[in-house]
């Protein structure tokens, strides 16, 4: 029998395991000074380091559309001669769930309404509850959700993708460094940017746990009016670990791309009945300005910070976050979605990861945030007042108990949350097990065993963190690891530029 060409990379697997298992042991043996600790580092973070991340994310934006524009783009990933692997259905299916989560399910309502009611006044000058803010909050809450964090994730993709299909590399983060990284350094260089980004990533995994945890238990106990326990959020954590991990499991062609499949159906039929069911012409209408008002304003919005009023919480409690969160989990989807790409020119797997999956939110989030604000102006429901008093997890389900067939669109809802989770949580343990893993190739399933390891261990850390620390120590986890891997992020965007030129001066050379 022939050796395998990968092993498991024990070195990276052991030092990135225990340091995770470390921390999650401190928090659970000391959850309130864990949590104040992890709340003082998010502080320092986002106050030091936020006009960086948001600086960053805005200057890849434009650099990932100048690679579309340039001759770079023009390079078909896997050579001249390569085939599509996925239809482009599969393929949009795997890259809008491979990057949602429950994020615009958990916010598609919620955060549209935080905007309306406490938009950025010293920034704007808008008045809370306004039209002027009802048009902020939807735009703001699509632009949080879309273009930046899909060109994050797009680029690091792209570059993996030609690292592996045209240059013949073994799929992992530090192998597209070795263009700048010297070949003395390179095995150092292995051990530390894995290390660093298996402990990112994995509470990243965690934290998404925990929210799909807090969700789940919470509309059930709307619904039900069984409080909320450690027995109901065990049972929603082994069922939705069980959920990704099967998938995982099951690999990339049958597992992944079954569940975002019919995950994104599911989303298509909520979104379009609501569209239908609800407030039609006010959704049209608010869609309309909108989209206006996104195309005029994108720049100095994706840039809103609080330079006179330092003390404004507003964009730490929105833009700063969610940017060091993107970055957080950039790479390793990149690496996920690298996979994707056979076939496609650069120009075509950029265009496809960042629009497809921007004009879905821009539906739903103007879809639901029009609904909540409907509801809001016209008092079919105080939903701002309900958000204060039974907390967001809640209003969901408040809110679409409003609509006909309520039990139905409620229950396909949270089957949506779960599927959905699992479609992030599915390429984030594949990736998990491939960053533990060298001579891994593109082409080739990371073990089964190592996905198994990684799922699971994320699943049981997260009961344990949800319950004794909350979010805000998971908060904090990752805005601390997104840190590094902004630098992470930024170094593949050098590298995207001198693999695009090499492959580039080849086929000139051979012409």
């Amino acid at each position: 029998m022939s050796e395998s060409p990968y092993s498991v990379d024990k070195l990276t697997f052991a030092i990135g395991y225990s340091i995770i298992f470390l921390f999650v042991l401190i928090a659970v043996i000391f959850p309130a000074n864990f949590t104040a600790m992890m709340e003082v580092v998010q502080t320092f973070l986002l106050n030091n380091t936020g006009w960086l991340t948001v600086f960053l994310s805005v200057c890849i934006v434009v650099f990932t559309l100048c690679i579309i524009a340039s001759p770079i783009g023009s390079i078909r990933i896997g050579g001249r001669h390569a085939k599509p692997d996925f239809s482009l259905w599969r393929w949009f299916a795997i890259s809008l769930c491979a990057g949602i989560g429950i994020g615009i399910l958990f916010w598609g309502i919620g955060e549209p309404i935080y905007h309306l009611m406490q938009p950025p006044t010293d920034n704007l000058g808008i008045a809370p509850g306004s039209h002027q803010a009802a048009v902020f909050a939807i735009s703001q809450s699509i632009m949080h959700w879309s273009v930046a964090q899909y060109c994050l994730y797009s680029i690091c993709g792209v570059t993996f993708a030609v690292m592996c299909f045209n240059n013949n590399r073994p799929l992992s983060i530090i192998d597209c460094f070795a263009v700048i990284v010297p070949s003395r350094y390179f095995e150092l260089s292995r051990c530390v940017v894995h290390t660093i980004c298996l402990f990112s990533l994995c509470f990243a995994v965690i934290s998404s746990m925990g929210s799909l945890i807090m969700m789940v238990s919470s509309m059930l106990s709307h619904l039900t009016g069984l409080p909320r326990s450690f027995m109901m959020d065990t049972l929603i954590c082994v069922a939705g670990t069980g959920l990704f991990v099967i998938s995982a499991i099951s690999g990339l062609r049958r597992g992944m791309s079954f569940l975002s499949q019919q995950t994104t159906r599911l989303f298509i039929f909520l979104m379009f009945f609501v569209f239908l069911v609800g407030p039609t012409s006010f959704i049209l209408t608010m869609g309309t300005e909108v989209f206006g008002y996104t195309l005029s304003s994108f720049f100095h919005n994706s840039s809103l910070m609080s330079t006179k009023f330092m003390d404004n919480p507003w964009s730490n409690s929105w833009l700063v976050v969610y940017m060091a969160f993107f970055f957080g989990y950039a790479p390793p989807i990149g690496l996920f979605l690298a996979r994707l790409g056979k076939g496609r020119t650069v120009r075509q797997f950029l265009l496809m990861n960042i629009f497809a999956p921007t004009i879905f939110v821009y539906f739903w989030i103007n879809t639901f945030g029009s609904v909540a604000i409907y509801f809001q102006w016209n008092n079919v429901m105080d939903v701002w007042g309900f958000v204060q008093s039974h907390g967001l997890e809640s209003t969901v389900v408040a809110v679409l108990q409003t609509f006909p067939l309520s039990g139905v669109l409620i229950f396909l809802f949270i089957i949506c949350t779960m599927t959905s989770f699992a479609t992030l949580a599915d390429p984030m343990t594949t990736v998990l097990a491939t960053l533990s893993t060298k001579g891994l190739s593109i082409n080739e399933e990371a073990p089964r065993r190592l996905k198994a390891v990684w799922g699971i261990t994320a699943g049981v850390m997260a009961l344990l963190l949800i319950s004794t620390t909350g979010l805000s120590g998971l908060r904090g986890m990752a805005v601390f690891s997104g840190l590094f891997m902004m630098f992470i992020t930024a170094g593949i965007c050098v590298c995207i530029v001198k693999i695009g030129m090499e492959i580039l001066e080849r086929r000139r050379l051979a012409q």
